[in-house]
């Protein structure tokens, strides 16, 4: 019996936790997205690749081997010291074995590597610039989730009045002391406000399922937004250009870009520098001639005209690119600072236009709907201005939240100016 006990206990405590999804907070799930977005795999892995490159730029060309006859004459009967005419030579041509290897400057060598380490850094730096613009797609989503579940529990508390309204009137109707198209009025009002909540339970699907997405797990996960948001004081904040500076990962990417070019540049000038070679062969002479060998050095001579002009001209052009990178530094810089401003102002206004209608317009209408209700009850007041009233109040309730999220997303838009996780 006890056994039995625990079974229906635990079955109903498991039935309360798939009644009840997960709640998720904002940092979790971009831990999440940090972690599982193939988009931010996709920078790890050129990133590695550009570092498996660099650990192959010491390397050396392959050695060459070489096989032969050496100055043979084409009759074999001269290749030996008797002929068979009774005549004696001492034989011609040889057979012969050669190794070449060249040997690369190392300076250039160097040079090669460092560029191909700072293409994996400009891919690190690119991670971060994605990084910064899908958690603000995060943020973005996750603040307007919580938004519509707070337009869900206004219209909760809509539908809870307009029902006490309905029935009331549906009371008083019999007695003459309403009018039927009043009432009808107000069932329309209820159908409207149901309409509005599934309109914005689709939206809630969309926001999980795109959030879900983002995580890089099963879309259909259901899970619920932590509602206890903080509005920040960013319109009172300040933030100096070598704080935006080192915050900002496109900066940071365009100042590993240059870098790269900078990489590039030196290595198209270490190509002016000679490579060297050495060759090695041995002759096993015919008849009776001594076995004879090569030994030479070799040394490549890229300053020469005809091959230099190609060098120089990559490095003036690199020179080029580099400037056009700093000018946009700099535009990145001068936009930025101005949008931080921008936006400052703009929560400034919004937090004024929320204190407004919170100190001012909801507590005037929600006395208008009290009055109205009360005159109603004693019979002073028609139904049509209660109805009125309440639906004042909705909208404006619903115009308040619009404010909240505006400020919301201003928040976000600061955050993602200023690269603060």
């Amino acid at each position: 019996m006890d056994r039995m006990k625990t079974i229906i206990a635990f079955l109903l405590v498991s039935q309360a936790l798939l009644l009840h999804a997960q709640v998720m907070p904002l940092d979790t799930i971009q831990e999440t997205i940090e972690k599982n977005n193939p988009e931010l795999q996709l920078y790890d892995a050129q990133a590695s690749a550009y570092n498996a490159y660099a650990k192959g730029a010491k390397a050396w060309e392959a050695p060459q081997l070489g096989a032969g006859f050496f100055m043979t004459p084409y009759n074999p009967s001269m290749w030996k010291s008797d002929n068979g005419n009774g005549n004696s030579y001492n034989g011609m041509g040889s057979f012969m074995i050669q190794g070449q290897q060249m040997i690369p400057n190392p300076a250039k060598q160097k040079a090669n590597q460092e560029y191909m380490q700072s293409m994996s850094a400009v891919e690190t730096a690119n991670k971060e610039v994605v990084k910064n613009d899908l958690f603000a797609k995060a943020k973005t989503n996750y603040y307007e989730w919580v938004i519509l579940e707070k337009k869900l529990h206004v219209l909760d508390e809509q539908e809870q009045l307009i029902n006490y309204i309905i029935k009331t009137s549906e009371v008083r109707y019999p007695y003459g002391k309403e009018k039927l198209n009043s009432i009808y009025k107000a069932k329309a009002g209820l159908a409207e406000i149901q309409n509005t909540r599934l309109m914005l339970e689709s939206e809630v699907n969309w926001k999980r399922i795109y959030l879900n997405q983002l995580m890089n797990r099963d879309k259909s996960i259901a899970f619920d937004v932590d509602t206890m948001v903080m509005l920040k004081n960013y319109d009172q904040s300040s933030i100096d250009t070598s704080t935006l500076i080192s915050n900002r990962s496109d900066i940071t990417a365009i100042d590993k870009n240059i870098l790269v070019y900078k990489h590039k540049q030196h290595y198209e000038n270490s190509r002016l520098k000679p490579d060297f070679g050495i060759q090695y062969a041995h002759m096993f002479s015919f008849g009776n001639n001594p076995n004879l060998f090569t030994l030479m050095g070799m040394i490549s001579i890229p300053i020469a005209p005809w091959s230099s002009k190609m060098y120089k001209s990559s490095s003036q052009g690199l020179s080029y690119q580099i400037k056009s990178y700093q000018k946009q530094r700099e535009a990145l810089i001068n936009e930025a600072t101005g949008i931080i401003e921008s936006i400052k102002w703009r929560i400034t206004t919004q937090k004024q236009q929320i204190s407004l209608y919170q100190k001012t317009m909801l507590p005037a209408l929600e006395k208008n709907y009290k009055t109205s209700l009360l005159a109603y009850e004693q019979n002073t007041e028609d139904l049509f201005v209660v109805l009125d009233a309440l639906q004042a109040l909705q909208m404006a309730n619903m115009e308040l939240l619009n404010k909240k999220q505006e400020l919301l997303l201003l928040q976000v838009e600061y955050e993602k100016t200023i690269e603060q996780k």
